[in-house]
């Protein structure tokens, strides 16, 4: 065998040592995926949410839009519904002569919905702004927001139909926990997440935020009343639980602005004229042709053949 000259030699090595110099390819860049949502085969892309969308109510639409957790539960929600369609298909449920029926009735209602819909399209200008003010002062009484607390707590879990025994023992450690955090200095937040048996709160420090007084436990909230601000309850008895609680502030019954419902109070307004035009649509249209009812021995008629 011809043995390889010098020269070749240091070409070869050169070449070897330049492949080993140069840096590594980049590795292909793996292309975005093209859905949103994913469940084993069936998907869903983002044009297909968008298309739902643009199906929705715009109140609805609008909503879900803003609202990053609302836009997660309406994609969950349609994928789900779209599992369940795979699952109905996949075993032709559709060809089931009763269930092609029930389907036909829900499409035909859907039509119908939607073409008496169309017969009560609500003018774009309405309500005016006189309307609207008008419709706040009649409706004020339905904008009032009860009293509302800023409340910490914590929490000491007891069983409602708990033994004396229990009863005592959990007491005593809410008592103890109520002279820790009333000591001078003594930091509420930091002992609620170490104590505090709530782990709905305890995480947050004991924060339950700002309460309606609709939604605080009837006990709890006689306490609140009376409490000045970051003031601190001896414990209170609840349903499952005893409650330390700081009352860091409150707010007293108010009535929402008119700015602030005013999204709502539309679509109320809307929606209502809309019922109103379907109903007088219905009304005029019978009006015009009654429909007949040859009701002489219905039951009879629509009765099973023997």
């Amino acid at each position: 065998m011809r043995p390889f000259s010098r020269v070749a030699l240091l070409l070869t090595t050169g070449v070897f040592l330049a492949a080993a110099d140069a840096p590594p390819a980049p590795a292909p860049t793996a292309p975005a995926p093209d859905f949103v949502a994913r469940r084993g085969d069936v998907r869903l892309t983002a044009a297909d949410i968008r298309e739902a969308l643009g199906r929705a109510d715009a109140n609805l639409r609008d909503q879900v839009i803003a609202n990053p957790q609302a836009l997660s539960e309406f994609v969950k929600e349609r994928m789900i519904r779209q599992i369940l369609l795979t699952e109905a298909h996949a075993a032709k449920w559709e060809q089931n002569p009763e269930i092609a029926a029930k389907a036909n009735d829900v499409r035909d209602s859907a039509v119908v919905q939607l073409w008496l819909a169309s017969k009560a399209q609500v003018d774009p200008s309405y309500p005016t702004q006189a309307e609207l003010e008008a419709a706040y002062e009649a409706n004020k009484a339905r904008f009032v927001v009860p009293p509302q607390y800023h409340v910490q707590q914590i929490a000491v879990l007891l069983a409602p139909n708990a033994a004396k025994d229990a009863v005592d023992l959990a007491m005593k450690k809410a008592k103890d926990l109520r002279a820790l955090v009333a000591k001078p200095g003594a930091d509420f937040a930091d002992l609620a997440k170490k104590n505090s048996q709530d782990p709905a709160s305890a995480g947050k420090g004991g924060d339950l935020g700002w309460l309606r007084e609709d939604q605080i436990l009837k006990p709890v909230r006689d306490v609140l009343q009376n409490m000045a601000d970051n003031a601190i309850s001896d414990p209170i008895r609840g349903a499952d639980s005893l409650h330390v609680v700081k009352l860091l502030g409150k707010k007293p019954q108010s009535t929402l602005p008119l700015d602030q419902v005013k999204p709502n109070l539309i679509a109320a307004l809307r929606q209502a004229r809309s019922q109103q035009m379907s109903t007088a649509y219905l009304e005029d249209m019978l009006k015009k042709e009654p429909v007949q009812l040859n009701d002489a021995g219905l039951a009879a008629k629509l009765a099973p053949p023997k």
